[in-house]
């Protein structure tokens, strides 16, 4: 949220006063773009899964080519977050939002006519560049909208869990036509940009505490200091090596736990069609099941958010999310266990956030948190698209469930930082 620097508050008051800037949007304003923009990116996080089995046989793609596709987008979002932290305090907020639309409009309605398969993944490539400057621009307007910052943003981040279980649906009643998801996809991007103009919003502000991700609402309100009525700012900051490690930690726990998500988000649909009888449509409304399971999970995990450390938190949610993952290995439970999976581990993102802000109220390392997290898939993706190359597509839920496991264990070796409190 947005804070006078000391520098500021030391002015003569004998001073000229400063010229009055643009009268900031009004909080209505700013919901409907975030409603607009949340629904925009629900579509896009759950859309590219279900349609990877119709990509590949358009494309004549392998498991490892699909896995590009994959690897595409989140190398994407991963340098859109990046160019929005570098950019947002030389660009008014505005204009990178209008940016970051644009980019998803043109990515969304370029890639179902795409003649081939490198055109097919410059497109995804430019949509996930829209996606995490979106990402990161929308939840910090948001979230610094005056002091109901905090509401607004849990109020408009249910548009993400909502488009995130329509779009799979959606495309199970549309089988193969890649055609009506990514451009609903579009149509909403551009809607966005036009509305993003129309705010006028100035270049970003320092920011004293770190903004949620989309679906990272409801740790706002109950992240640290909630229950007690401590401010953030008067922890002091860790040290600064120590904060390094702890920084570097928390990243690694994001971006094991973006992995998981967007493997099951990417590979449920090709693991149901090797390995049960689902039809095309059947494993396509399943993801939304997962999707389903992630949404509902957020809302049910904001009172113990309140009550449980984050570390906690997050230990436990990825212990029960291998569980759930390790159940999705057997044919007969696999939906079941992904939905499972979903429902679990759904406060990982949000506590993440909030241990984040906890450990480092003055928003340290912030863009660095994001981009690590979203940068997950763009490591393991090819791993797993090899994998089901080689050995078939029911090592999908085997792989995922290792790497969760792996992730619980560094959430556990986080005990021993002093500056993770």
């Amino acid at each position: 949220m947005p804070h006078t620097s000391p520098a500021a508050s030391d002015t003569l008051p004998d001073g000229p006063l400063p010229a009055r800037g643009p009268a900031a949007p009004s909080t209505t304003a700013l919901a409907v773009v975030g409603v607009v923009g949340f629904l925009v990116l629900g579509v896009l996080s759950s859309a590219l899964g279900p349609a990877l089995p119709a990509l590949r046989a358009r494309h004549d793609l392998d498991a490892p080519g699909a896995a590009l596709l994959l690897t595409a987008f989140s190398a994407g979002a991963t340098a859109g977050v990046l160019l929005a932290g570098a950019l947002r305090r030389r660009l008014p907020v505005s204009v990178l939002l209008a940016g970051g639309a644009a980019a998803v409009a043109v990515g969304s309605v370029g890639l179902p006519p795409a003649g081939g398969a490198a055109v097919a993944a410059g497109c995804v490539l430019l949509a996930g560049l829209g996606f995490g400057l979106l990402d990161l621009l929308l939840n910090r307007v948001l979230a610094g909208a005056g002091s109901r910052g905090g509401a607004v943003l849990m109020a408009v981040s249910a548009a993400f869990g909502v488009s995130a279980v329509g779009t799979p649906l959606l495309v199970g009643w549309r089988s193969g036509s890649l055609l009506v998801p990514f451009l609903a996809c579009g149509l909403g991007a551009v809607l966005l940009a036009v509305l993003s103009t129309r705010l006028r919003l100035p270049v970003d502000a320092p920011a004293a505490a770190p903004a949620p991700g989309p679906a990272a609402g409801p740790a706002t309100a109950s992240g640290p200091g909630a229950a007690s009525g401590e401010h953030p700012s008067a922890r002091p900051a860790p040290a600064a090596a120590g904060g390094v490690s702890a920084l570097a930690l928390l990243g690694v726990v994001l971006l094991g736990y973006v992995t998981v998500e967007g493997g099951v988000a990417g590979w449920e649909t090709t693991h149901l069609l090797a390995t049960t009888a689902s039809t095309e449509e059947d494993a396509a409304r399943a993801v939304a099941l997962f999707w389903g399971g992630l949404t509902l999970g957020r809302l049910l995990a904001a009172p113990l958010a309140a009550r449980l450390h984050p570390r906690h938190l997050v230990l436990g949610s990825l212990a029960a999310g291998t569980a759930g993952l390790l159940l999705a290995a057997a044919p007969g439970a696999a939906v079941a266990g992904y939905a499972l999976t979903g429902l679990v581990v759904a406060p990982v993102f949000p506590a993440v956030v909030a241990w984040h802000a906890r450990s480092f109220p003055d928003g340290h390392g912030l863009t660095a948190l994001f981009a690590a997290g979203l940068a997950g898939p763009v490591l393991t993706a090819p791993l797993i698209g090899a994998m089901v190359g080689s050995r078939g597509a029911d090592v999908v839920p085997w792989t995922l469930a290792g790497l969760a496991g792996l992730t619980t264990l560094v959430v556990v070796t986080t005990r021993g930082s002093r500056a993770l409190r």
